[in-house]
């Protein structure tokens, strides 16, 4: 049985840190090795307990910050999967209740082959080796997921 496995879409899930940039990386050589769509997603985490003691302008400016640097990381990973001629799709998504449910949801509903993620991400925490959102993700994917470290 040496039937080599089909990847024809792939979702990176990113959040700016440098484990997940370097997932995006791998996103890029998989989707160039095996010709895969390739989706990269931020997810942007809005503590529900925030919403209650923020201002509605403030809220805005935490969002369009969070857009403005995701889209930093986007345009660094365009350019990158553009010199490799990969084609990519980029999302940023607003999630107040489970990053790792969102990032689940995403790669059902795009019927993604598999999740590409950092170990860790950016706040840094370590749960044992492999950070909270990436266990999550492991534990609860319809799909393969391919962790970074």
């Amino acid at each position: 049985m040496n039937k080599e496995r089909v990847l024809s879409k792939i979702l990176v899930a990113i959040d700016g840190s440098e484990m997940s940039l370097k997932a995006a990386d791998y996103g890029i050589e998989f989707a160039k090795k095996y010709h895969s769509k390739l989706i990269i997603l931020h997810v942007i985490h809005i503590p529900a307990a925030g919403l209650m003691y923020t201002t509605e302008s403030t809220f805005k400016q935490f969002i369009e910050k969070n857009k403005r640097e995701s889209e930093e990381w986007f345009n660094t990973i365009r350019k990158e999967s553009k010199e490799q001629g990969v084609e990519i799709k980029t999302e940023t998504i607003e999630e107040i209740y489970s990053v790792p449910g969102a990032i689940i949801k995403r790669a059902e509903e795009e019927n993604v082959d598999v999740i590409i993620m950092g170990s860790t991400g950016k706040s840094g925490f370590k749960r044992l080796l492999l950070g909270s959102v990436a266990t999550d993700v492991v534990r609860y994917s319809h799909c393969p997921v391919f962790v970074i470290k």
